[in-house]
């Protein structure tokens, strides 16, 4: 039935600069097949968008349990940096018709997302 997400967000004191790193190699590590920056839905009014300074999705494809997605933004709040992972995957009905293997799980993503942000903290 469409997409579910779980979010998991926490207060990071390293750099922008520092998490970005991080999270280059903790994606090369969890074999991250795509990176992609994160499209404003707003049209003619994104650039009035609160935007983070770093918004990407991340995808992979598991070996039997289907493909993860995890959005990831963090923003910039001067003294400290907030993190917010959020993990993607398709709805039951919609896994049930599309094939485990050709779809996005849920559980995969989780699991990807909190192995990111053991890597962030």
């Amino acid at each position: 039935m469409g997409i579910r997400s779980d979010e998991l967000e926490f207060v990071s004191h390293r750099s922008v600069a520092d998490i970005g790193r991080t999270m280059q190699a903790a994606l090369a590590a969890a074999k991250a097949r795509s990176i992609d920056q994160i499209q404003s839905s707003s049209g003619a009014l994104a650039a009035f968008d609160d935007r983070a300074d770093i918004e990407v999705v991340a995808q992979g494809q598991g070996f039997m349990s289907g493909g993860w997605a995890v959005q990831i933004y963090v923003f910039d709040e001067g003294e400290r940096r907030r993190v917010s992972l959020i993990a993607l995957g398709d709805g039951g009905f919609t896994r049930a018709m599309a094939g485990a293997t050709n779809s996005v799980s849920l559980s995969a993503s989780k699991k990807k997302r909190d192995q990111l942000a053991n890597a962030l903290r």
